[in-house]
């Protein structure tokens, strides 16, 4: 190494108090181990908001000095701090900038959770399943041609290796989404519709960059603006509609990135962001407004089912709202709708239309209610991946589609960012 490592113990606020409140069975022995590596969005504390007895207490933290690890560290104890359901979690700090270098030397950890800058996320999974470590990963896993190459090694070699990758796709712990899978596979609406010029499906997610998370302002670091590190819009959140799209309409069923997957026109426009926007998000300064290619559109054909899979990003929500997702589910005997938006409060909910058309909004249709007991909030699903993620490392079969449909989503997303760039 070229500078030795310094090492770090966080005691976190009202540890004791936490412990005391979250500690583990006395007759449970934690299998596995956590190494968070470079932490630089809030995806990689929320895979530890809840305890999950399968894990130690001890996190193994690589990372280098910075605004984005001391972001972290004041999430982990915030979740240890907090009056209900306190965590419990002993954070084991090697802050230096030859991190990596100290992860592949690390025999504690067994899992490494990635969350931060997409420029380097690839190379990271590349190298811990390299050094024998599974991997936990937000999305995006790769951002660009060279990076669906590097990805596409990394799940070769951990199936060799015997270790498994996966990533945080939350959507699938939705429960309209669940709902919206049934319904789709019931037979109620009959089957995809097939046409030329219509898409059998569209699907429309809007985000924002000024936002709270846990109860408080979100803090971006520079580089979440600059496409070339985060990655466009059409490489990010198009992930979670692909994934959406693939497990509600072809459930249990393989899609080969070679053979399935056909693009048709890819497209990105950019969202303006000023300099007062810039310094309320990140804290930093800019001198004049700045373009980030953060909106776009994928027209393809998954399985020979035409799609349009559309992404927007605004910089704050509007008053009582938030994140949102849309779509139309186009079937031979009728419509399924999800709606999000100021007429449903913002809260998803299902409209079907037993009609192949709708003609206009005085149309008949069922509102399909889910109680507020019955929903879960997009926080609470990581908790649900992560517990997923355990099961399938201690013996519970994984989906047999799971590798093959996430690189072939990640052949979609680079190559549909490559048509987008050539107009």
């Amino acid at each position: 190494m070229k500078a030795a490592a310094h090492i770090m113990a966080l005691t976190a606020i009202a540890l004791a108090t936490a412990c005391g409140s979250a500690d583990k069975s006395a007759t449970t022995t934690p299998k596995h181990k956590l190494a968070v590596v470079d932490p630089g969005h809030f995806h990689a504390a929320l895979v530890t908001k809840s305890p999950l007895e399968a894990l130690s207490d001890t996190i193994r933290l690589f990372a280098p000095e910075g605004a984005e690890v001391r972001q972290y560290l004041d999430f982990i104890a915030g979740y240890n701090g907090r009056s209900d359901n306190p965590t419990c979690w002993i954070v084991d700090s090697c802050i230096t900038p030859d991190f990596l270098d100290s992860l592949k030397a690390d025999v504690e950890a067994d899992i490494v959770v990635l969350a931060g800058n997409n420029r380097h996320k690839t190379d990271y999974i590349l190298e811990a399943i390299r050094a024998g470590k599974n991997v936990l990963a937000d999305k995006p896993m790769a951002i660009d041609g060279a990076g669906f190459e590097k990805l596409a090694e990394a799940y070769r070699l951990a199936d060799e290796k015997g270790l498994v990758i996966r990533e945080l796709m939350t959507e699938r712990y939705d429960t309209i989404n669940i709902f919206t899978r049934r319904m789709l596979n019931s037979g109620y609406i009959g089957t995809p519709i097939s046409d030329s010029v219509i898409p059998a499906v569209e699907m429309t997610s809007v985000h924002h960059f000024f936002k709270e998370v846990s109860g408080s302002p979100l803090r971006r670091p520079e580089w979440y603006y600059d496409v070339a590190q985060q990655g466009e819009g059409i490489a990010d959140v198009t992930t979670h509609l692909i994934d959406l799209l693939m497990w509600q309409c072809f459930p249990e069923e393989t899609v080969d990135w070679q053979k399935d997957i056909e693009i048709i026109d890819a497209t990105h426009t950019p969202t303006v962001i000023t300099p007062e926007q810039y310094y309320l998000s990140t804290g930093a300064t800019i001198d004049e407004p700045i373009s980030v290619y953060a909106n776009g559109n994928i027209l393809a054909r998954i399985k020979g089912m035409l799609v349009s899979l559309n992404v927007r990003w605004d910089f704050e929500a509007p008053v009582g709202g938030g994140d949102t997702f849309s779509a139309i589910y186009r079937y031979s005997d009728g419509q399924l709708h999800v709606i999000q938006d100021k007429t449903t409060g913002y809260i998803k909910d299902i409209f079907i239309y037993k009609d192949d058309e709708i003609q206009s909004s005085q149309d008949e249709f069922i509102r399909i209610v889910i109680p507020d007991s019955a929903r879960t909030g997009h926080e609470e699903h990581f908790n649900r991946v992560t517990d997923a993620f355990l099961r399938s490392l201690d013996g519970e079969p994984a989906p047999s589609w799971e590798a093959a449909n996430t690189l072939a989503k990640y052949r979609l997303t680079t190559e549909a960012v490559d048509r987008a760039r050539s107009k």
